[in-house]
């Protein structure tokens, strides 16, 4: 598919969030469909989840009840060069503006990739995913670029885009290009699929 196709989509995503508005009423929504997933979780997991802005499916109850489930929560962190490095994450933990001003982030020690390719699950976001586990971001490849070196440097924990319900596409309607990295699960505040369809997380 051609890049400005990819473009036009992305487009066309956004102009649907910028009218969304806030996304606070999501927030209980999408932990309810979250937490038959986090049943499946090793006790004391250690978790990778962001701090939502905006239109985004609201996840500040999903971040306290991984917290209160007793797994240890790292947000990430943009980094110059587009890359990610990550910080612990507890309810009520200091946050300040970081590389980019409006996208705050806790105060505390930056976690490297050796220090986080434990890590057995990771909620990312997206603008659009499809049943195939094609997963859109923003455009800043970010995601992408760290998943990359995750899964190289023996990281096996299982990735899940969260969109909202009209973000979750069939299979096959968001393209993808070849550093674009398959998500293993979408979870919208209706509910959780795995990728394919018939898997069962274990």
């Amino acid at each position: 598919m051609p890049a400005d196709s990819k473009d036009s989509i992305r487009s066309r995503f956004r102009s649907q969030r910028r009218g969304l508005g806030s996304a606070a009423a999501t927030a209980g929504q999408l932990a309810a469909a979250a937490a038959p997933l986090l049943r499946t979780l090793p006790a004391r997991s250690l978790v990778a989840c962001y701090l939502s802005m905006g239109s985004e499916p609201d996840t500040s109850r999903l971040l306290a009840d991984l917290d209160a489930a007793g797994h240890t929560v790292l947000v990430p962190v943009c980094e110059p060069e587009r890359q990610l490095s990550w910080r612990h994450w507890t309810p009520g933990v200091e946050l300040a503006a970081g590389l980019f001003p409006g996208i705050p982030e806790p105060v505390g020690p930056r976690l490297d990739l050796a220090e986080v390719k434990g890590l057995d699950l990771l909620f990312i976001p997206a603008l659009a995913a499809d049943a195939a586990g094609t997963r859109m971001g923003k455009g800043g490849g970010y995601y992408d670029r760290f998943l990359a070196r995750f899964r190289a440097a023996g990281g096996t924990g299982r990735t899940v885009a969260i969109v909202h319900d009209h973000e979750f596409l069939p299979a096959g309607e968001v393209p993808a290009g070849p550093l674009d990295a398959p998500v293993d699960g979408i979870l919208t505040p209706s509910g959780f699929t795995p990728v394919p369809p018939s898997g069962v997380y274990t």
